[in-house]
């Protein structure tokens, strides 16, 4: 193999590689850090950098390249292998889980793992949790899968369970002792059935590496580690990375702190910023040069992205000729952007594939509006990495009492209702479906008696009638929703998911657009349009995109729309008194300004149909005026 290598037809490194990617692959000895600005080529200098140790003797099993997705793995191979014509034997490139898996099959007996042991994917783990936190945890305190995430986090970023909620979810303070309790019988279980669940290879993986005699053997063997999207690792990759690489120090890291956006998934920003200050000695290697975006995209990006007091100062260069200025839209109203960014895509249309626009938001819920003025105007979309707004289960489960409040025979949103109510299980559920089929309206249903239930189901049946009946003497279907969450969903939101306060977001959304609709009626018909016209969206001619900016990072299009850069919607109102919340929310900003290629368009609106006022973001205050044009709609 290693003949056959040398043998091939060598890669002219100074043809396909511009100075900066060139200096990079050449030169990284020992510990190396590589910044590559957005649409800079960092995968492909990772590449080249695995293609130009090849070719100068180092054996394929002595590299070790790791990536955040199986995807990006598979891409660096396949390219290695149209150059070679043969994946070299060895070569180890994959996930930092796939790595861990391999090794922790030869060293298991460290672990004190059997060397069959069993990898439990997410449903199996759940299960096992379930079982030991039967007699430790209440009913409605908190769901399984919140404490697997809980769990989950704290080994990811190798912080205690105590201190990862004190700081970040104080509502689960006072389970904090049960919680350890759950934790040590679900490590115990899973060693008696000889299993494993995903946070267990990286932890094991670690223990391993940070013993003398494996740990050592480990590092030897890998002499050259090589590792994509730096500025997405948590705490627990770092360490890993730093056992492997303790020997030799022959680590390169490829990451842009400006696109660091993933600290709700336990990511930090410190492992890159941090990097120069673990390795003394290490080079720095900056990839500044843009194939991507035009110069005026970029000028305006770059000066975004200077506020930042905390990071390593780039200037990306465009390799294309000057386009148009990115223009700033002030609208009037919530209702009046989402007409604007509709009326501008059908003239884009005009010259433009739908594939070619994109339109991202900072919040998921941002999007509901624009995706009702997308299907009037029957204008093929999907989006990205989620359901649409109006097929997200905690908007389905509010819909569900209008649905039921509107046609009491609806037994598909009584089910749902039902199924959310504390002390209602499945045969009483079944009994209330069966009451319901004798009453016409929700007046009978209310006022009625004669529903036998056990205690608790009857009083969950209580509070659903009172709720009905609060309904019912509320006038704004604004202050209708606000009834349903302060009766008893906002609990059980907080309860059940981690990502609660975004959920609660998108039911403030909610109530915007329900603001604009004159009854229940109105907007069951709304909603179920929705549902229809899921239909229409996937079509041969392809589709526009809809996506978080969270999604859209590694993507993009010729014409990108940012939605709601609002104060207290973009920096969100979560992050605004926090300094490092700003930064990433800056950044966050950022990597949605750099998904545009050669056309850009940022809006914000000054009230919603509520009335609230708002005001431009922090953001678009600190762009400078000759940077963008300014429009206003109204």
């Amino acid at each position: 193999m290693k003949q056959e290598i040398e043998n091939s037809v060598k890669i002219d490194y100074e043809r396909v590689l511009n100075e900066e990617q060139l200096y990079a692959v050449k030169n990284a000895e020992g510990p190396c850090l590589v910044l590559a600005g957005a649409g800079s080529g960092k995968t492909r200098v990772l590449t080249y950098r695995t293609m130009y140790l090849l070719e100068h003797g180092i054996t394929a099993s002595r590299i070790c390249l790791l990536t955040f997705t199986n995807k990006a793995a598979r891409e660096m191979v396949r390219r290695i292998e149209t150059h070679f014509g043969f994946v070299p034997e060895g070569l180890l490139a994959g996930t930092f889980h796939h790595v861990a898996n391999v090794f922790l099959r030869r060293y298991s007996k460290y672990a004190g793992l059997p060397s069959n042991y069993i990898i439990v994917d997410r449903e199996d783990a759940l299960s096992i949790l379930k079982e030991v936190s039967k007699a430790l945890l209440k009913d409605g305190e908190i769901s399984p899968e919140v404490a697997h995430e809980l769990l989950s986090l704290s080994a990811n970023t190798c912080e205690t369970i105590r201190d990862l909620i004190m700081t970040k979810y104080p509502q689960f303070s006072h389970i904090i002792a049960r919680l350890e309790t759950v934790n040590d019988a679900y490590h115990k279980r899973k060693r008696e059935l000889g299993v494993v669940d995903y946070d267990d290879l990286l932890s094991f993986w670690l223990k391993i590496l940070s013993m003398q005699e494996p740990g050592e053997k480990i590092s030897r063997q890998l002499l050259y580690v090589l590792v994509d999207e730096y500025q997405d690792t948590n705490r627990i990759q770092a360490l890993i990375l730093y056992q492997l690489a303790r020997i030799h120090k022959n680590i390169m890291v490829v990451g842009d702190d400006a696109q660091a956006i993933y600290s709700f998934r336990g990511a930090t920003i410190q492992n890159i910023l941090e990097f120069p200050k673990i390795y003394p000695e290490a080079k720095l290697f900056y990839l500044q040069t843009n194939y991507r975006s035009t110069p005026e995209i970029l000028n305006l990006a770059n000066k975004v992205i200077s506020h930042n007091r905390y990071q390593f100062p780039k200037v990306l260069k465009s390799i294309k000729s000057s386009g148009v200025k990115p223009v700033i839209v002030k609208c009037e109203d919530k209702h009046s952007e989402s007409v604007f960014v509709i009326q501008r895509i059908r003239q884009l249309l005009e010259t433009n594939k739908p594939s070619d626009i994109g339109v991202l938001f900072r919040s998921r819920y941002q999007s509901a509006e624009i995706e009702i003025e997308l299907n009037k105007m029957k204008i093929p979309y999907v989006v990205r990495g989620g359901l649409r707004f109006f097929e997200m289960a905690h908007i389905k489960d509010v819909i569900a009492f209008f649905r039921v409040y509107h046609n009491p025979k609806d037994e598909l949103s009584w089910t749902r209702v039902l199924n959310l109510t504390k002390g209602i299980g499945k045969s009483s559920r079944d009994k209330i479906i069966d009451f319901m089929k004798t009453k016409n309206n929700m007046d009978e249903i209310i006022s009625s008696n004669g529903l036998k239930l056990i205690s608790s189901a009857m009083a969950g049946w209580e509070k659903l009638k009172n709720i009905f009946k609060n309904i019912k003497e509320t006038e704004k279907i604004s202050n209708q929703i606000d009834i349903i969450m302060d009766s008893f969903y906002r609990e059980y939101l907080e309860k059940n998911y981690l990502d609660a306060q975004q959920r609660i977001a998108d039911i403030e959304s909610l109530k915007e657009i329900a603001a604009g609709w004159n009854n229940i009626e109105e907007l069951l018909t709304q909603t179920s349009l929705q549902e229809y016209f899921r239909g229409e969206t996937e079509q041969d001619k392809g589709h526009l995109t809809l996506s978080t900016i969270h999604q859209a990072k590694g993507l993009e299009w010729k014409i990108v729309f940012i939605v709601g850069v609002c104060a207290y919607h973009f920096p969100h109102n979560l992050q605004c008194n926090d300094f490092s919340g700003i930064e990433e929310e800056r950044r966050i900003f950022y990597v949605g300004i750099t998904r545009a290629k050669e056309d850009l368009y940022i809006t914000y609106y000054l009230s919603d149909p509520r009335n609230f006022s708002y005001r431009k973001s922090l953001f678009i205050q600190e762009i400078e005026g000759n940077l963008t044009e300014h429009w206003f709609f109204d």
